[in-house]
């Protein structure tokens, strides 16, 4: 007996030993990735190349270009503060000729979608302004804000917890709303004839979310809608099991405070979307990458802690989005388009928007254009 325990902790040590060495070696080379990119930047022609092979695009195919759009500037908001002056001046949302710019500018630079901040406070000034416009052929959508939305109902820090009662039901009348309200119009944007909805940081959803959404899918198709979910899912986290709730997987921005220059940038970026699109695609799942041409909010400072500035030029910016086609992944509904998202269009207060502005003024915007073409 007691020669069977030695025997047995001999065979245990090892093993021990091994699992904390792999521990070990997966630590190092998250540290080495994190800080140097070196895995992204050695795997990444060799995908690049293997995805070239293995994806055949058609020679007509389009990529959508999604950027998210604000419309809550107005006196009030622009007295909390601003990153940087837009030609337009401090302008109100509601003003038709400027929403009318704003559609001009999307035509002319390759900014096919309007992805708007959603929850239902801005009902008015989305409805009253842009959704009212005639926006030609830009198109809509909605881009639920989860974090605003239950941080109103008493939930001020993720995570958000589905097996809330509060929770469920303010997402699943939210979701009724929207479809009741907006999916209508003739310029929501469709794929296959579903209306597109994101729900930003689904990441921190946890509890019963699946289900949730799955039972919000089945009250939106007795309306008459089957709709195709975007999951604000992408980060550093790695949260892969959350891919096949949604029809699509993207992120809002991946920015975590370093490096601090736009083209350092995309090259952290490379092992991020190659994991999350493989993982993706084994899920039957669309793939969304998306680009920031900056990020400065230190003018919100006095609220809460800013992070350190994501600056660059705009050769710096069209650096990161060459590196982006290279993730575009074929809409599994419609294999004619890929999709790519860019925020943002007019957040002025964390200094991610590429409308014309005084410190550059085309310079971002017609980054979009040189990469993904115009409309």
């Amino acid at each position: 007996m007691k020669k069977s325990c030695r025997i047995l902790k001999n065979k245990k040590f090892p093993v021990i030993f091994i699992t904390l060495l792999l521990i070990l070696f997966i630590f190092i080379l998250y540290l080495l990735e994190s800080r140097f990119f070196l895995i992204g930047r050695a795997l990444y022609p060799v995908y690049r190349y293997a995805n070239n092979a293995i994806i055949t695009r058609s020679s007509q195919a389009d990529t959508i270009v999604y950027c998210d759009y604000y419309t809550w500037h107005s006196k009030t908001n622009w007295l909390r503060g601003y990153s940087e002056e837009p030609e337009l001046g401090l302008y109100d949302s509601l003003d038709p000729a400027v929403i009318n710019r704003h559609i001009r500018w999307a035509q002319e630079y390759g900014i096919d979608v309007f992805k708007i901040e959603y929850y239902p406070q801005l009902d008015d000034s989305i409805l009253n302004g842009i959704f009212a416009a005639d926006t030609g052929d830009v198109s809509l959508c909605l881009m639920y804000d989860s974090r605003l939305r239950f941080e109103n109902i008493g939930y001020p820090k993720p995570p958000y917890d589905f097996d809330e009662p509060a929770i469920q039901e303010t997402f699943r009348q939210d979701m009724i709303h929207i479809a009741d309200n907006y999916f209508s119009y003739k310029n929501y944007f469709r794929i296959d004839n579903r209306p597109v909805l994101w729900i930003y940081v689904a990441r921190d959803f946890t509890g019963a979310y699946k289900e949730i959404l799955s039972d919000v899918r089945q009250e939106l198709l007795k309306k008459g809608y089957d709709v195709y979910l975007v999951g604000d899912t992408v980060f550093w986290n790695y949260k892969l099991s959350m891919i096949n709730a949604f029809d699509a997987v993207s992120c809002y921005s991946a920015y975590g405070g370093r490096p601090r220059n736009t083209a350092r940038f995309a090259e952290r970026l490379k092992f991020l979307y190659m994991v999350w699109e493989i993982s993706a695609r084994l899920s039957d799942t669309d793939f969304i990458p998306s680009a920031i041409p900056g990020y400065d909010d230190r003018c919100l400072e006095a609220e809460r802690p800013s992070l350190p500035v994501l600056s660059g030029t705009g050769e710096d910016f069209k650096r990161q989005l060459d590196i982006i086609k290279a993730f575009l992944d074929p809409v599994n509904i419609s294999p004619d388009i890929s999709q790519v998202s860019i925020a943002t269009f007019n957040e002025h207060q964390e200094g991610t928007s590429v409308e014309p502005s005084l410190p550059w003024g085309c310079e971002r915007i017609k980054q979009i254009s040189s990469v993904f073409g115009c409309n």
